[in-house]
């Protein structure tokens, strides 16, 4: 147990700023001290913690949070491609048709989000296209980010000019116009009044949904704003004087919908790794992690707990600890690294997502940032483990393990129902919700990065009696 805590009790925890300043001497209580600053003597043991890599098996994507679809490729990542499916969303009441009526023309309207890959040249052109689905979607199945649906009719492209005229803009939306022949086939069944505009599914099972697609001549992953997307249906009417009354129906995207994403990792220094939770040696000396394909960085602590647990080393006061990421090898342009990482507790088999009933084990609890200048004060305990990632500048992850290394050398988890933290694994990846479906926004993005395997490290800092 650290030696402050076993002296003084557990109320040192809270007035550990005062002791510093009171009548009694550290060295009396077997503390180095420098005699001539009056300081207590610290000492640090760095450790390169050996690491691998695991990517998690594909879960359920459906009713994603994103709407995207291209490719682009990568010497780490290999070629990664990504589409979505989705049914056509009507509206809460259809007009009734006058039996005049004619059909005008269908047009989509989109508003871009954001971009994904290659940096974008000015008067590029990206193309997606959009298809009617050639089978209509089970809504029985929970479908992964390896699921495809089979194609039916070409219903339009989307051509986006990148940067030219800053006609790319986040606040901007872009009409196309689509087949008339599907809009003409959208239009006679409202017209008919049948009831395939009775409600979602009725019209999807007679239309089956669409596909958003990459054109195949893509280097970058398009994301579309949902709530901005609109397939419009132009059609007339006359009045009594025969004279045309302009009339539109709007779809959106529908209740029911997931995404595809994948990567060709042949050739890569990923090529081979398994999507069943299985550990990994990449060819090279660099680890990697990808969020939207679930390729993990796992580290493996357990030199630092056979350090903190040694024999020799029972007398320890733990001040501080620190584990750092980085740096991280430059991605290419158009490229982005995660905004922050968060370490995960993990068991033999990797599961994710892990859970437990035990209210002492910190994959229970919430994990927070702690910045490099809030460190914990020596000895200083709080009830929630620091262990959360901060992207401090573009090239380095530093987390404050302080609390759960403290709490790892007084015997905190050195029970059954702390059984991931006794293990002395961590897989590192974007913060998520551990229960939640693939389809949720850390999953979606495609961010990545890599980093040579020496420059993962932990330092731990201590003091011992003298």
């Amino acid at each position: 147990m650290n030696l402050l805590v076993k002296k003084l009790g557990v109320a040192i925890a809270i007035l550990l700023p005062l002791f510093f300043v009171s009548c009694e001497d550290p060295g009396e209580i077997g503390l180095n001290v420098d005699p001539k600053q009056g300081t207590i003597l610290s000492k640090y043991q760095e450790f390169v913690l050996p690491s691998t890599e695991v990517q998690f098996d594909p879960r359920s994507t459906v009713n994603s949070s994103s709407f995207q679809a291209g490719s682009y490729s990568d010497p780490d990542f290999g070629i990664v491609t990504t589409r979505s499916y989705s049914w056509l969303g009507i509206q809460s009441s259809n007009p009734i048709v006058n039996e005049t009526a004619e059909y005008d023309s269908l047009k989509v309207q989109v508003r871009f989000s954001t971009i994904y890959g290659s940096e974008a040249l000015d008067g590029e052109i990206e193309i997606l296209d959009l298809y009617q689905l050639g089978d209509a979607m089970n809504t029985d199945i929970e479908y992964t980010r390896i699921d495809e649906r089979p194609l039916g009719q070409k219903i339009g492209s989307l051509d986006l000019y990148l940067q030219d005229m800053d006609t790319l803009q986040t606040d901007s939306t872009f009409t196309f116009k689509l087949s008339d022949v599907f809009g003409q086939e959208l239009f006679d069944k409202l017209k008919a009044n049948d009831g395939t505009y009775e409600n979602d599914t009725t019209f999807n099972e007679y239309f089956k949904g669409i596909a958003l697609v990459p054109n195949g001549t893509n280097n970058k992953v398009i994301q579309l704003t949902q709530s901005s997307f609109a397939i419009v249906m132009y059609y007339h009417e006359f009045n009594s004087l025969g004279e045309p009354l302009e009339r539109n129906y709007s779809y959106g995207l529908g209740d029911f919908k997931y995404y595809y994403i994948n990567s060709d990792l042949s050739g890569t220094p990923l090529s081979g790794i398994q999507p069943n939770n299985q550990n990994f040696d990449p060819a090279t000396d660099f680890r990697y992690m990808q969020a939207g394909t679930l390729i993990a960085l796992k580290v493996d602590y357990s030199d630092l707990f056979d350090f903190v647990l040694a024999d020799s080393n029972k007398n320890m006061v733990i001040q501080r600890a620190r584990l750092r990421v980085g740096a991280i090898e430059e991605n290419l342009e158009g490229s982005e690294s995660p905004v922050t990482l968060r370490g995960y507790f993990t068991d033999d088999n990797n599961l994710w997502p892990i859970t437990t009933d035990y209210t002492t084990s910190t994959d229970t609890v919430d994990f927070f940032v702690q910045l490099q200048q809030d460190l914990t004060p020596p000895g200083l305990y709080f009830n929630t483990q620091d262990i959360g990632f901060s992207l401090t500048d573009t090239t380095t992850y530093i987390a404050q393990m302080s609390t759960f290394v403290q709490d790892l050398y007084s015997g905190g988890y050195d029970s059954e129902d702390t059984p991931y933290e006794r293990r002395g694994e961590l897989l590192l990846f974007p913060p998520t919700s551990m229960d939640e479906h693939q389809s949720t926004i850390s999953h979606v993005l495609t961010n990545h990065f890599k980093v040579h395997k020496d420059s993962i490290r932990l330092r731990v800092y201590y003091t011992v009696p003298n």
